[in-house]
């Protein structure tokens, strides 16, 4: 395949400390295209998404074979949404082949007036924000937004939705299905199906992901009453960036519990100190209130480790109810107590789960999501 230079639009940095599942793909899919010749840029603020602080110098560096340009963001933000200063000077400066956007936010309105100008192709991936939005200023601008996408859409390309829940719902918002690519992003690395685990070697509960309330802790500290009530030697890890006032609630919950030594704050972990945690565990815990495609409950069935998640978003396009793992009720802290401690007893279903987990996993490697991701932009290009 013909090299291509394209820029990737993103908010908020993609390296830690911003982590956030947006930036994660941006990230992975960046660095494994330039790994295969293309020049990549990463255009984004000098902010980090957690928790909105300055995290880098504006300016422009090298990391991992991208190019990334942090510029000075706006002032002006709806929820996460910002515009980029300068961005139409760093994007007439790259001069790209094809611009990647992300996210609804105010630079996807620009790089589609700016398109016809610059001659690239446009390619938007929107992480499906109907059901990832948190935050009240952004559901009140979501409307709106989506309106500004429908009078935009001719000025757009091509759109990758990562599930069919997502392209369904493009397809109902006004653009035709020709124009949307289904690509799950990022995907798992294949150097994961390397790792050996063993679930029934251990009691031990892991969730990965960001500290904060959306992500359901609030249950799963709840249903530890049930589990530790059944399974004496049981352990929870809760790893990831912490809301520290969200930590603070959680902690003083587990003292009212009397639960404070059966779970342990790691804060953040990245590459292999987070697989060797998951590796070490019975179980993968996501009692999410919101979520919509968590690569870290591929990761965990990649690494062969039986997941327990809520049915929201996607994740029921990411998994097999009673195969890889098990699907609950969000917020049901009950349930999922029950489930845990099932799961927790009886080893040979883990086990099984855990084969079938990293089978089922397969479906999803970042191999097969890069070579139709460049398969795309190729289709693209060739029309030019």
């Amino acid at each position: 395949m013909e090299n291509l230079t394209i820029a990737v639009v993103c908010p908020y940095y993609p390296w830690p400390p911003s982590v956030g599942g947006v930036e994660n793909t941006v990230k992975t899919v960046s660095v494994e295209l330039a790994r295969r010749g293309h020049e990549v840029h990463v255009v984004c603020s000098n902010l980090g998404v957690t928790p909105m602080k300055k995290i880098s110098d504006v300016g422009v560096e090298e990391r991992d074979g991208i190019i990334i340009h942090s510029l000075e963001p706006s002032g002006l933000r709806v929820g996460y949404a910002r515009f980029l200063k300068d961005l139409k000077k760093t994007i007439k400066s790259i001069r790209p082949t094809v611009v990647h956007s992300h996210n609804l936010h105010p630079h996807l309105f620009q790089l589609a007036r700016w398109r016809s100008e610059f001659s690239y192709r446009l390619v938007v991936e929107l992480h499906h924000p109907a059901v990832t939005i948190d935050t009240l200023a952004g559901k009140v601008a979501f409307p709106f937004a989506v309106w500004r996408l429908r009078s935009t859409r001719r000025e757009i390309d091509a759109f990758v939705a990562h599930t069919s829940l997502e392209k369904t719902w493009l397809i109902e918002k006004g653009i035709k299905p020709e124009k949307v690519s289904e690509i799950f992003l990022p995907g798992v690395p294949l150097e994961m199906f390397s790792y050996e685990s063993n679930p029934s070697a251990s009691h031990n509960l892991l969730f990965v992901g960001r500290i904060m309330r959306t992500k359901g802790l609030h249950i799963l500290v709840e249903a530890m009453s049930n589990v530790v009530s059944r399974v004496k030697d049981v352990s929870l890890i809760l790893a990831g960036p912490e809301n520290p006032d969200y930590v603070h609630f959680l902690r003083s919950r587990l003292l009212e519990l009397g639960l404070e030594d059966y779970v342990c704050f790691v804060g953040s972990v990245f590459g292999r100190q987070k697989y060797d945690l998951m590796v070490k565990s019975a179980l993968f815990v996501l009692p999410s209130l919101r979520e919509y495609t968590p690569n870290v409950l591929l990761e965990a069935e990649a690494l062969g480790i039986p997941v327990v998640a809520t049915k929201i978003g996607a994740v029921s396009e990411m998994m097999v109810d009673g195969e890889t793992g098990r699907l609950i009720n969000s917020g049901d802290s009950a349930e999922l107590g029950k489930v845990l401690g099932d799961l927790l007893l009886d080893d040979a279903t883990r086990t099984i789960m855990a084969k079938k987990a990293r089978e089922f996993s397969r479906r999803f490697t970042l191999d097969g999501a890069i070579n139709k991701l460049e398969s795309a932009y190729l289709g693209l290009t060739e029309q030019a």
